[in-house]
This record gives structure tokens, C-alpha cells and sequence, in this order.
């Protein structure tokens, strides 16, 4: 799988940092979610295990915020 591009790497920062301060919208959420899963790919590939526990992080704060 090819790696993140530098613009969506960007935007993860940008989304994830909207995401802790609980100013996302659900477009961006699903964005985000969008980013997220194709890094979860990248990171099962190379077995980066503290990655992809941050990403399954992100991804349940995610999943809790469109319960809401």
C-alpha cells in the first residue's frame, strides 16, 4: 500500500486536532475516518503496532462521536 500523501497528512493533523477539541463536523469526521483506515492498512502492513494503536484510538473517538 502506498504511503499517506503529504497533503492528507496534513489534514489528519488538522482534522485530529479538531477531533481532541471536540470542534469536528461530521463531514470531517468521516474525512478523517477516510485517512485514518488507510493508515490502519499502513500500519498492519509494516506490523507498526503503537501506530495502530493510536489510529484504533482515533477511530473509536470517532465511532462515540457520530453515536452521539
Amino acid at each position: 500500500m502506498t504511503e499517506l500523501t503529504p497533503e492528507e497528512i496534513y489534514r489528519r493533523r488538522e482534522l485530529t486536532t479538531k477531533l481532541q477539541a471536540g470542534t469536528i463536523t461530521r463531514e470531517e469526521a468521516v474525512e478523517l475516518a477516510r485517512i485514518l483506515e488507510k493508515e490502519k492498512k499502513i500500519a498492519e502492513e509494516q506490523k507498526d503496532f503503537n501506530a495502530l494503536l493510536a489510529i484504533i484510538f482515533f477511530l473509536g473517538l470517532l465511532y462515540a462521536l457520530s453515536k452521539k
